[in-house]
């Protein structure tokens, strides 16, 4: 299974399970964040997907990040209190 397939697999069953709406947001999130394929702050992807042409709040992006995290799609890592680097980390 790619990784692509590993992460909307991942995200759909999660949202499923905890009756969430799967929105094109969050596998947009998700895969921007694999595809940059190292440790990024919200704003930072909120700037590439911008930059993509994908229309985005940074709101959107930080919420769906919280979600990704809990659905351990992705990682945080504390930098601050409000600070954090986001990125998908390798699956096995």
């Amino acid at each position: 299974m790619g990784h692509s397939e590993w992460l909307i697999n991942r995200l759909q069953n999660y949202c499923l399970a905890r009756r969430m709406k799967y929105s094109e947001k969050r596998l947009m999130v998700a895969i921007k964040l694999a595809e940059i394929d190292r440790k990024v702050e919200a704003e930072e992807l909120w700037i590439l997907l911008k930059k993509d042409g994908y229309p985005i709040s940074i709101a959107s992006v930080y919420l769906n990040l919280g979600v990704l995290v809990d659905a351990g799609i992705c990682a945080a890592e504390r930098l601050t209190q409000r600070q954090a680097l986001y990125f998908v980390p390798a699956i096995a």
